[in-house]
């Protein structure tokens, strides 16, 4: 037993060193995988000798994963390129050439994401390249180029396709990594690169990594609290502790504007990565922040040109103080000076990416405004003009020449106002000439005008918008319109900061379907508490989710009026422009229930299904619960929609549309499969009755064939003997006595003959054929037999199997009293023991011997056994028992049938 458990031992051993083999280069798991975003050249530029200057040439973002840890210490990962991005200026006649494999050319009807290429890495344990090649499953594709140059030139498309990347190229990528280990799991964090080289940047991983930029410092007067800071989409809390100190990492991708909020103390920041930003206060009692570390010039430019950007009312009301556009020209013209002056006194103090930063965003920024105007003055430079008249040269010259797709910044948040703007401008245009829109402020409408318009980022961006937009404000219902549309975006973008919240709100959109049952059960109240939505027996439920919009209280009072018999539920979020009146009007109401909603942020849409832009959502269910109708429209008091859901709610039976479906399809499928079921049944229970009657009449065909074979065994046996005992009578002269045994031998031999295609035969002919054998062998033999057979057995028709009876009489005359003469006897008898007839045959003879016999009594009762086993009744099988004492007795145990 020790030795077979050492031999498993020795057997699974080498499957076990694999777990404690030499650890690899990188600490990492099976599956791990971090992203290196590598740029040509230097990671902050400058990158070309033309506009725009600081937009660099190629960008790879390359996904390092480790598919397998072999024991010998050496790795095995895959190198996917999960982003591809070519710059390629073409002179300042032909602009510039670009590719971006996040944002490729839109397809509509794409089924699903096309593969990315991939590069397969085995590093040794010291870091060192073994073998790098591209996968031959998903090989790097060509990139293709698209004209993306501000320059607009009518008639002309322009394009152009590089190779696919090279393992020559990756290579020099992948050894800086592998030169730039870093503590801990050993994925370099930044690796500065030369001209005529690569940077590279870690900027996501399915592990933590540390951040690439620190901001810290220590304010006294707000110790203990919660500090927020804002870059760009996302929000992040720092917890100042007892003594006023703070500290915070980031994970940039690259240049960031940033904002810093802690009760008195805010300030705008600008971080890159690498940097150190250390936020103090001026002194122990004063609310102004000293900035310091290497990211202090740059965020106190960023401080100083915030208040240009905002230097007087922001928003539409800023536009509805001119009358003119060249009111707002000449409004620009001296925010610009004051801009430009701000930006000379920073050159040497703040970075080149910090000045192009901001001079970036203030060309946007002039151009938003000016959208602005247009759009909220009907695209009239003047009152008394047309739309579109007399728009002055530098107005359109620096919309139409505007750099819209070639952007270095394309994710901060000036640029994306300014393509709001300039998608308003682009229809406008396109309406006038047609005759206006037909789907004014929709999705539908814009659509087509941003695949004429836009591509790369700012398409992809807007289409982002658009879709996650309107899912929001509209019901189930109307949002199958846009299903096609939503997985279109889904399958052609890559990138997962605009996919994501897509997708995420589709998923709660998803929840108020028709039938469903509202995604929560109980609302989160403004003081804290909880109200549970419990459907009332037999009463249609309005659940009204109000997040400030416009509507008359008299429409909707009107609309309670007449449905008393449906139970209302008025849920509000406190904003600015509520209507404090609506709620006393609406709870003198006994069918109205009125509660305040905690406002939950961003995750109104979540809770409630509110979204921003006071977008109500209006939710009828059914008597049990189910929702009817959801997000109906209660802007511009069009309530139709609202009493439509009230009269299909009144209508819906016990069981909707789709549990009826559902049930018939149980029902069908039950019954189909009961039927089949059955069917298959029979069909199988008459082949195995088919096949039971075949091996049943096979098996009779069998025992009657065996049955004759035996007879054919015990016939021969017989008729030779008797022909034996003829032969001794006539060799001893007895001719009298052969003549006499002749004529008894004809009678036996017809008996025999008659019974001879018999399985059974009844009792009285075997015992008269036995007779006449032993009558025969007495002249033979001189002993004396006889018959005990019982009055009732003779006269019952019992029947047993033939030819049993007459082989053990002859052994008990030949083996047991031939020798004996007239002192031998032989004595039959029959009895009836409950099922059983049993019948005897005892000899006073020396005893049975086996041993002793010939061949030819073995022979008689193989026969004989053999055919007693071929004969049954009820279940119960014939035998035969030889035992000795005063000579031998043979006793036949046969079962029998009752009458």
């Amino acid at each position: 037993m020790k030795k077979t458990v050492y031999l498993l031992w020795l057997i699974c051993l080498p499957y076990l060193l694999p777990a404690q083999g030499k650890p690899g280069y990188f600490a990492l798991k099976q599956g791990d995988w971090f992203d290196m975003q590598v740029t040509q050249g230097t990671e902050n530029g400058p990158y070309a000798d033309q506009e725009p200057f600081l937009l660099f040439i190629r960008r790879y973002v390359l996904r390092y994963q480790l598919q397998r840890q072999l024991p010998n210490g050496h790795q095995q990962y895959s190198i996917t390129q999960e982003r591809i991005i070519f710059n390629n200026p073409q002179g300042a006649a032909n602009g510039w050439m670009c590719s971006d494999s996040y944002y490729p050319a839109y397809q509509q009807g794409l089924a699903k994401k096309p593969p990315k290429g991939r590069f397969q890495l085995e590093i040794s344990p010291e870091g060192k390249i073994v073998s790098l090649e591209a996968d031959k499953s998903q090989p790097p594709l060509p990139v293709k180029l698209l004209d993306y140059s501000p320059q607009k030139r009518v008639g002309v498309y322009s394009t152009s396709t590089y190779w696919p990347m090279q393992v020559e190229e990756v290579k020099p990528m992948v050894q800086q990594v592998l030169d730039h280990r870093s503590p801990g799991n050993g994925a370099p964090l930044r690796i500065p690169g030369e001209i005529k080289s690569h940077s590279q940047l870690l900027i996501a991983a399915s592990f933590p990594v540390n951040g690439n930029v620190l901001v810290k410092g220590t304010l006294k007067q707000v110790a203990n609290q919660e500090a927020s800071m804002q870059v760009g989409d996302s929000t992040f809390q720092i917890q100042i502790n007892d003594r006023g100190e703070f500290s915070h990492s980031l994970l940039l991708k690259g240049p960031e504007r940033a904002f810093f909020f802690a009760k008195n103390y805010q300030t705008e920041l600008f971080l890159m990565p690498g940097d150190t930003l250390l936020i103090n206060t001026a002194t122990d009692t004063s609310n102004v922040v000293a900035l310091s570390g290497n990211a202090a010039w740059n965020s106190r430019l960023a401080n100083d040109i915030y208040s240009l950007f905002y230097h007087n009312d922001n928003g539409v009301r800023q536009m509805d103080r001119f009358k003119s556009l060249a009111e707002v020209l000449a409004m620009q013209e001296t925010t610009s000076t004051k801009f430009d002056a701000v930006l000379h006194s920073y050159e040497g103090k703040a970075t080149p990416v910090a000045l192009d930063y901001h001079k970036t965003a203030w060309r946007y920024h002039i151009a938003e405004e000016q959208l602005l105007f247009l759009y909220t003055h009907n695209y009239q430079a003047d009152s008394s003009l047309r739309p579109f008249q007399r728009i002055p040269e530098v107005v359109t010259d620096g919309i139409d020449n505007m750099p819209v797709l070639m952007n270095p910044y394309p994710e901060n948040y000036f640029y994306r106002y300014y393509l709001d703007w300039f998608l308003h401008y682009q229809k406008a245009r396109i309406g006038i000439s047609a005759g206006g829109g037909t789907e004014a402020f929709s999705f539908y409408s814009d659509y087509f005008a941003l695949l004429s318009t836009l591509k790369g980022y700012p398409l992809y961006y807007k289409l982002a918008k658009g879709i996650r937009e309107e899912l929001m404000k509209k019901s189930w219902t109307a949002n199958q319109r846009l299903k096609p549309y939503y997985e279109d975006f889904i399958h052609n973008c890559d990138d997962s900061s605009l996919t994501a919240p897509i997708i995420k709100s589709w998923q709660l959109m998803e929840r108020w379907a028709p039938g469903k049952r509202l995604p929560f059960t109980k609302l989160p109240l403004a003081n804290s508490k909880t109200y549970e939505i419990a459907t009332k027996p037999g009463k249609t439920t309005c659940l009204i989710f109000e997040d400030g919009a416009f509507y008359e209280d008299t429409v909707l009072v009107s609309i309670i009026k007449r449905h008393p018999e449906v139970s209302f539920v008025f849920a509000w979020i406190q904003e600015p422009y509520s209507n404090p009146e609506r709620v006393g009007k609406l709870s003198a109401f006994p069918n109205v229930t009125c509660i305040e909603l905690a406002d939950k942020g961003a995750d109104n849409y979540a809770s409630y299904g509110l979204s921003n832009g006071s977008q109500n959502n209006v939710v009828v269910l059914d008597p049990w619960g189910r929702i009817v109708d959801d997000h109906l429209p209660t802007n511009d008091n069009v309530w139709q929609e609202l009493l439509n859901a009230i009269d299909t709610a009144a209508k819906a039976s016990r069981l909707s549309t789709t549990q009826k479906s559902n049930m018939m399809n149980i029902i069908g499928w039950s019954l189909g499969s009961i039927l089949l079921t059955a069917l298959a049944g029979i069909g199988i229970y008459r082949v195995r009755i088919r096949r039971i009657k075949a091996a049943e009449a096979m098996k009779t065909a069998i025992r009657e064939l065996e049955v004759k074979a035996i007879r054919s065994q015990m016939n021969p046996h017989f008729i030779f003997n008797a022909l034996n005992s003829i032969q001794s009578l006539i060799n001893t002269a007895q001719y009298k006595a052969a003549n006499t045994y002749l004529v008894k031998f004809s009678m036996l031999l017809r008996s025999v003959l008659h019974n001879a295609e018999k399985n059974t035969l009844p009792l009285i002919d075997e015992l008269n054929t036995v007779r006449l054998y032993c009558e025969l062998e007495q002249l033979r033999f001189d002993f004396s037999f006889d018959m005990d057979i019982a009055e009732a057995i003779a006269a019952d028709l019992v029947e047993i199997p033939g030819m049993v009876l007459q082989p053990l009489v002859e052994n008990a005359i030949i083996h047991g009293i031939a020798t004996k003469g007239k002192a031998g006897t032989l004595h039959i008898k029959t009895a009836k023991q409950g099922m059983n007839l049993l019948i005897s045959v005892h000899d006073n003879g020396n005893g049975f011997h086996p041993e002793n016999n010939g061949v030819h009594k073995s022979m008689g009762l193989k026969l004989v056994r053999e055919r007693l086993q071929l004969f049954s009744v009820a279940g119960q099988t014939a035998s035969l028992h030889i035992s000795n004492g005063n000579g031998t007795t043979a006793l036949l145990t046969i079962p029998i049938e009752t009458a």
